[in-house]
């Protein structure tokens, strides 16, 4: 037997016992919706399509206020090529309506794999990212109507570098108001995963009015974040703005809530050990109820909130499609049905051995659309979380899983900025590596959506995935649907 007949074999042989071991605890009869009265999962919903977001009451019902698709204004860039994927922006608010990012950029090699402007169905990964990667910073204008709330999106001035491949930068102030470049730069590999380096580079950024309004952009060079303990795949640090602290992110469990103090950016002091560490049981649950089925990670960097005591942030969630798309996994979809689902419950009885061998692997599903798409081997989603602005910086909030809605569904959403626009938030986001995105939500929003963590931990198995319904006036039953500029 060839050894691709090996694997498959035991990869057949793994989804028996699992599908036995299920039929065993009849778990295909448990009912899917969450048991918490925070946040509910509605499947009512098609197969392709994630359960849009209810509350058992109006009054704790959460939205959207708007989804803003502005890759088309990244697109002006004449260094960018025709067909480029341009994805997951990092937001950072220059003044005004002047707002920095810095973007992914794929171009696969041949055309019928390269992006199409207002379609999601050329997801990198299935070009084996086997094209060129480049990075974009780049100066936009946002601008928002106060009648309706219309946003639109205008570049002026970039940066582009071909010949880097910076993964998911996060951009920042340091206490002096300097702008910074939060990067774990590729650095080969170690012990067979890749490596990173995680490092602040500074950004560097002149606007002149005549004779239009235009910005120079530049990068100053890498200066390494130093952790002696730190581990050769690790990235997705958490900085917090207007300070020189930064949130170590545990791999795959996120928590206990560590922090790191640079103290300058521009010369980080190095450390042997955190400066403040808030030990939460909700961590060590976390990881005993769901090993690698679901794992938390950070996101956007940290700001703070307008009453000065504690910090916001938006971290992401990588969840086994085993757990919500029933069809990823040969015969489940047989014991379960096929709906899309809100949270992993039927895995969770599972002997640990099994649990936490279960294979990550791609599969095929259909759209609402009736079309066949390959999906990503994870479920990415988001997440927000609240921690005190004072030591030990105990996570006194978190919410459960959220996705923007979206015309594509490939299995991949990634927040990588969160910034203040008025009286809302905004995340910028990457949606299927395909599109630059905006969600809007109100300061009421977020805190419908967070749950006290002591609140959470009682409920843990009741953690769910769902799409944020977007608001539309003063209807009591909103249904999702796309705002794109």
């Amino acid at each position: 037997m060839t050894n691709e007949g090996l694997v498959e074999l035991c990869f057949t042989t793994m989804h028996s016992t699992i599908l036995a071991a299920l039929a065993i605890s009849t778990f295909f009869a448990l009912a899917t919706a969450s048991n918490t009265t925070l946040l509910i999962g509605d499947r009512n919903q098609t197969a392709a399509i994630h359960p849009t977001c209810r509350c058992k009451s109006p009054v704790c019902q959460p939205y959207t206020r708007g989804i803003v698709d502005f890759t088309a204004a990244l697109r002006a860039a004449n260094s960018v090529p025709k067909g480029a994927c341009i994805f997951n922006p990092a937001l950072l608010r220059i003044e005004q309506n002047l707002y920095c990012v810095f973007v992914r950029v794929y171009t696969a090699s041949s055309d019928e794999r390269r992006c199409v402007p207002g379609r999601l169905d050329r997801p990198p990964f299935m070009d084996a990212w086997n094209g060129t990667l480049a990075n974009m910073l780049a100066v936009i204008r946002i601008r928002r109507t106060r009648q309706g709330g219309d946003v639109s999106v205008t570049m002026v001035g970039h940066r582009y570098f071909h010949d880097i491949n910076y993964e998911d930068g996060r951009l920042f102030r340091d206490p002096g108001g300097r702008i910074f470049l939060y990067l774990a730069i590729p650095f080969g590999k170690y012990g067979g995963a890749r490596a990173a380096v995680n490092t602040a580079q500074r950004v560097f950024l002149t606007c002149r009015n005549a004779p239009t309004f235009a910005c120079a952009i530049k990068l100053g060079p890498p200066r390494m974040l130093r952790y002696d303990k730190s581990i050769a795949w690790e990235k997705n640090w958490v900085p917090w703005n207007g300070t020189t602290l930064m949130s170590y992110s545990h791999y795959g469990v996120f928590g206990p809530h560590s922090v790191f103090n640079w103290s300058s950016y521009r010369e980080p002091v190095p450390h042997a050990r955190f400066v403040s560490v808030a030990n939460q049981s909700f961590f060590s649950t976390w990881t005993a109820t769901y090993g690698k089925l679901i794992q938390l990670s950070g996101g956007t960097p940290a700001i703070l909130e307008p009453s000065g005591s504690s910090f916001l942030a938006m971290g992401h969630v990588r969840i086994h499609p085993g757990c919500l798309h029933p069809n990823s996994i040969p015969g489940l979809d047989q014991l379960l049905g096929d709906k899309v689902r809100t949270n992993c419950h039927h895995f969770l009885k599972l002997p640990q051995n099994l649990k936490k061998d279960i294979p990550f692997r791609s599969f095929m599903y259909r759209n609402a659309d009736g079309n066949t798409s390959k999906h990503y081997h994870v479920d990415y989603g988001m997440f927000f979380y609240r921690f005190s602005a004072e030591p030990p910086y105990s996570i006194t909030h978190i919410s459960h899983g959220i996705l923007p809605p979206s015309e594509g569904h490939f299995g991949i959403v990634f927040p990588t900025g969160l910034e203040r626009m008025g009286s809302d938030y905004v995340v910028s986001y990457g949606d299927a590596d395909q599109a630059s995105k905006l969600m809007f939500l109100s300061q009421g929003d977020v805190d419908k959506l967070l749950i006290p963590l002591v609140e959470m931990e009682k409920r843990i198995t009741s953690f769910s995935l769902c799409t944020l319904p977007l608001f539309v006036g003063n209807s009591s039953t909103p249904e999702p649907e796309l705002v794109t500029v």
